[in-house]
């Protein structure tokens, strides 16, 4: 059997791309998964509701799609809620008649710490996603989510340093993986996402999940450089920046 997997990552990195080709080497993504406007995201919605749950019973109201917050993983890490609890257990036990199974939902990265508490996050690999931090600036700023570029990247790296530490704390195996990488080198990313997790993904498959020409790498377009900046400009004095951290 092959091993479940975590996708660990911001938002807006490419990871439903990621997400939707692991689904097609067998991953279980939920029986309803969250659906956006043009696409699959491939989040499970009850493990999307679970981690609203976590988020309420350590009161976290920040942003966590561009604010990291050290205290709220410091929360999440200590909570101990026996009715939450069983509630997780539950659907672990869910997850565990589809095996193998993949949970991604941009929340883990605050909600792993507690999840830890609830599963033995031996029988998982974890994938730390990440991209280009300009393309994510410009992503964000589309989403009217007003925030410099240098806090932005700091966000970005924040959340990948936690991660790669948390996994590193608790001997999980894990692989890091640019989604750059997968669109402009895709026979060598997934040739390393197959030996990762004993799969048998192939170029065709990615191909069924990504409709953009591959070996091109992902940028936005000079229409959407020119309108991220111009929204930019525009909040700049409302930006989240200048906002508190998440309580």
């Amino acid at each position: 059997m092959r091993p479940n997997v975590i996708i660990l990552t911001s938002g807006l990195t490419g990871s439903s791309v990621l997400a939707g080709l692991l689904a097609r080497a067998g991953y279980w993504t939920g029986e309803k998964t969250h659906q956006k406007k043009d696409y699959d995201t491939h989040e499970n919605q009850e493990l999307i509701e679970l981690n609203l749950r976590i988020f309420q019973e350590i009161d976290y109201r920040g942003d966590y799609l561009v604010q990291f917050s050290p205290e709220a993983i410091r929360r999440a890490a200590g909570l101990r809620n026996p009715s939450c609890e069983d509630a997780c257990r539950a659907f672990i036990r869910k997850c565990s008649a589809h095996e193998p199974w993949l949970w991604k939902d941009p929340r883990l990265w605050m909600t792993v710490h507690f999840w830890k508490s609830v599963m033995d996050l031996k029988e998982c690999k974890f994938i730390v996603l990440e991209r280009n931090y300009r393309q994510m600036w410009i992503s964000t700023m589309l989403r009217r989510q007003i925030v410099t570029y240098r806090r932005s990247r700091r966000y970005e790296q924040d959340i990948k340093d936690s991660a790669v530490q948390f996994l590193k704390d608790n001997g999980l195996d894990y692989l890091s993986l640019r989604y750059e990488d997968l669109i402009v080198h895709p026979s060598e990313t997934i040739g390393s996402l197959n030996n990762f997790l004993g799969a048998n993904l192939t170029i065709d498959d990615l191909k069924q999940v990504y409709h953009k020409p591959l070996y091109k790498t992902p940028v936005s377009s000079f229409r959407e450089h020119v309108k991220a900046f111009l929204i930019y400009a525009k909040n700049y004095s409302s930006r989240l920046d200048i906002a508190a951290e998440g309580r």
